[in-house]
């Protein structure tokens, strides 16, 4: 077994799990400094591949609403996308 140490005051005996975060990873709590932090975090970015499929969307003139119901992405997401496509 593995003894998860705390990385704000370093004690190892402390550490007590608390739920998880939007992730889906594992959070741990310490109960020496109250802190809350994710070990193992697992970003949440979308894939090189999805983000290419949404640019081919856009290019085809895709509606953006069309284009988020599709992939499971948010509005916001599609249009940051498109964004930072135009600006290259």
């Amino acid at each position: 077994m593995v003894a998860i140490v705390c990385p704000f005051c370093q004690k190892p005996d402390a550490v007590i799990k608390h739920g998880t975060n939007r992730g889906g990873t594992a959070r741990l709590r310490c109960r020496a400094c109250e802190k809350t932090f994710t070990p193992n975090p697992n970003p949440r970015q979308l894939s090189a591949e999805k983000e290419q499929l949404i640019v081919n969307a856009l290019a085809e003139r895709t509606s953006q609403y069309g284009i988020a119901r599709t992939f499971g992405v948010s509005r916001v997401t599609v249009r940051k996308i498109r964004k930072k496509r135009q600006g290259s």
